[in-house]
Order: structure tokens, then sequence, then C-alpha cells
């Protein structure tokens, strides 16, 4: 049984019979890490997961006009792994993602003053959750304020979010 459900859980790109998005999905990104509908023009990759058409790692494109994207040294494939930080166009540090083969690990993002303004920790996980990721939300002068856990509710659904 437990070979039949790894194997199953390696599966790319699957739809549901409903014909949503299902379990593990590569997405394509471009340089400043839209999304793509294919791979033709992706400059990036990274994998999302999907329960039943609910994204349940979105991201948001990261890069604007004249940001700089600073990949970690000796960076050659193009699954994001390692320590990825945006600056905008006054070099100040927008955000700092982290990722191992493709899969999120954290992502930190800045005030334009520099000070943190919210965390997502992809390590933290809901209790008996295989997914789902801890929020931390900062004030301005760096004090925590709010803590929050992306998981299913008591009915077992996921928050909707866009992916």
């Amino acid at each position: 049984m437990s070979l039949l459900t790894f194997s199953q859980a390696e599966k790319l790109n699957q739809l549901d019979e409903k014909g949503k998005k299902h379990g593990k999905w590569i997405v394509y990104l471009d340089n400043n890490w839209d999304k793509l509908k294919d791979s033709t023009k992706a400059v990036y990759y990274r994998y999302n997961y999907f329960d039943h058409g609910t994204s349940l790692y979105p991201m948001g494109p990261c890069g604007k006009k004249g940001w700089k994207l600073e990949s970690p040294q000796g960076a050659t494939s193009k699954f994001l792994n390692g320590e990825y930080k945006w600056y905008d166009k006054k070099g100040g540090l927008s955000s700092v993602h982290v990722l191992k083969d493709g899969h999120y690990v954290s992502c930190k993002e800045y005030y334009p003053t520099g000070e943190l303004n919210q965390h997502f920790d992809y390590t933290k996980k809901c209790k008996g959750e295989t997914h789902g990721w801890g929020v931390f939300i900062y004030d301005k002068t760096g004090k925590l304020i709010m803590t929050s856990w992306m998981c299913r509710d008591k009915d077992g659904v996921w928050p909707a979010t866009k992916g």
C-alpha cells in the first residue's frame, strides 16, 4: 500500500475527477517570477501543491520593472534552489525566498524601511497536516503582531487561494 501511495504522490500536474488541479504541480516562472502557462518561456521552475483546485503554496510575482534578483552563487538549475533576494529600484531589500529543490522553505517580505513585514514559514505545519504553513506579521518597528496558520478547517477545507 505504501509503495502505491508513494508512486501516485510522485506524479506531476494531475487533475482530479472534476478537472481541478490536484497534487504536485510544476510552476513555470519568467524573470520576474510571474507564472507562465507552460515551460517554453520559463526562466525558473518551482513546485506547488493543490488540493482539488486550491493552491496550497500561492505566490505572486516578486520582481517589478527595474528590480534586481540576486540568485544563489553558482545556481545553474532552472529549479529554484537556495536563497533568492529581490531588491527594489532603489536597492532596498524587498523579499528573501528560500527554496530547496523547487520546494518553498520560507519567504520574508520587508517594508521599504528594511524592517521585516511578514514571514511565511513552510516548515511549520499544522498538526496532522502534510502541507500548510505559518504566517508571521510584523509592524514597522519589527514587533510581531500576528501569527496565523494556513491549514484545513474543521470540515477539511483549505482557505481559498489562487495559484
